[in-house]
């Protein structure tokens, strides 16, 4: 028999204990390819999972249902148009019964799942935005304003860190961390809103997945993101306004992200095997086999302007910048315009990040490669380096927190759509 002392030891210190442990995110090995040759392990936290419900990922037609009216629910959502928290001061479109309500469907927990921790702001105008997760990782995410176009492009992560490898980006050393959650990309694009009008810059309407991560990795997330930003009864964006970019994981991860109200983005970076093996380690697919999963998944969309599709390509001087590159990539490229009406190449002359044989071309080398895909009929433009000084650039981005400095990788487009 068990003492009543004993029976309160073990209900009041041994069984939370117990529970306490068995709930901690449990982290796993995964060894990832260095870009100094060696293989590497680091502690991977798998698909996080929060506590509180998925308010932002609900369809409009479920939250109006657990709301109590669709009156109720558009406020929620004008709110968070406008860069608000309607659960905070500054939230006041919903009543405060509305409020209790709302926070009773999310158990107590916030419902943006982020909290800007810093911001960088570099000459050219671009703003660096740190943002602190419920478990204390950081990421980054990156305003991008063009005050000729009136428009401000964000771009967002969807991965704290990134398992591809790719030999010109900082996340190459860094290897995947864990996935980001729908409701915390969703949260980058609401405090990147607040910000942009806090800070009087264009409108904010176009995004860009092409942060740290790779969509194609975690695209149950970047799917649910991606319909509630077009949903017309939640974030109401153009879905020409998005982007979804993916080095491609398999052909077959293309038919999923085509599924996506988004425009696609392929990061191929060489049209040639050996050398997209030497940038993307992590590839296990020839470019033809991809290129065709890419066709075939352009072909299911009914509507022929909703399959432009963007190619990005990091040229590295020695590497992959010489005329006969752009010819190959011009002739594995051309048998797509059967499947869509316009491919925008986009050159990214390489950034900087003290990785041993590379470095970014000429100018003129950046050029010449330019005006022979222009005069082989392609649609081709060089990206603009943003942020370069503040390590706000493609490839540049680093997060870090206490007892840990995650270094990761962004790419970032200033007038891709």
């Amino acid at each position: 028999k068990m003492s009543w002392r004993s029976i309160k030891i073990y209900f009041g210190v041994i069984l939370p204990v117990c529970y306490c442990l068995f709930n901690i995110p449990k982290f796993r090995m995964q060894r990832i390819h260095c870009l100094n040759g060696v293989d590497k392990e680091i502690r991977f936290l798998g698909d996080y999972q929060n506590t509180s419900q998925n308010v932002l990922t609900m369809s409009f037609e479920e939250l109006t249902h657990r709301i109590g009216g669709s009156g109720k629910a558009k406020m929620l959502w004008e709110s968070l148009k406008l860069g608000l928290d309607p659960l905070a001061v500054d939230g006041i479109m919903l009543s405060d019964k509305a409020k209790r309500t709302v926070s009773d469907i999310l158990r107590g927990g916030p419902l943006i799942n982020a909290a800007l921790s810093s911001e960088i702001l570099s000459d050219c105008g671009t703003k660096k935005l740190l943002l602190q997760l419920e478990d204390f990782l950081q990421v980054e995410s990156v305003l991008i304003p063009s005050y000729k176009y009136d428009r401000t492009t964000l771009c967002v992560s969807t991965q704290i860190g990134c398992d591809r490898g790719c030999a010109f980006c900082l996340t190459g050393k860094m290897g995947l961390v864990r996935n980001l959650t729908a409701n915390e990309i969703i949260s980058q694009v609401i405090i990147g809103i607040r910000i942009s009008k806090r800070d009087k810059m264009p409108p904010l309407t176009n995004v860009v997945f092409m942060g740290m991560g790779d969509s194609g990795r975690n695209m149950a997330a970047v799917s649910d993101a991606v319909h509630a930003l077009t949903d017309r009864f939640r974030l109401s964006m153009a879905s020409s306004k998005i982007a979804v970019s993916s080095v491609g994981p398999s052909p077959e991860a293309f038919m999923t992200l085509a599924a996506m109200p988004a425009s696609l983005a392929w990061s191929l970076h060489s049209a040639d095997d050996k050398i997209r093996k030497k940038l993307v380690p992590s590839t296990q697919h020839s470019v033809v086999e991809l290129r065709d999963g890419l066709t075939k998944a352009l072909l299911t969309r009914p509507a022929v302007r909703t399959r432009t599709l963007m190619i990005a390509v990091t040229l590295i001087e020695g590497i992959n910048d010489r005329l006969e590159d752009a010819q190959k990539l011009a002739d594995f490229v051309r048998p797509m315009l059967e499947a869509t009406p316009k491919i925008v190449l986009d050159l990214i002359p390489y950034n900087d990040i003290s990785v041993e044989g590379f470095k970014r071309p000429s100018r003129e080398a950046v050029n010449a490669f330019q005006q022979h895909l222009r005069s082989e009929g392609f649609f081709c433009s060089v990206r603009v380096t943003r942020g370069d000084a503040e390590s706000a650039a493609c490839g540049m981005l680093a997060t870090s927190r206490k007892k840990q400095t995650v270094t990761s990788a962004n790419n970032i487009v200033a007038n891709s759509i």
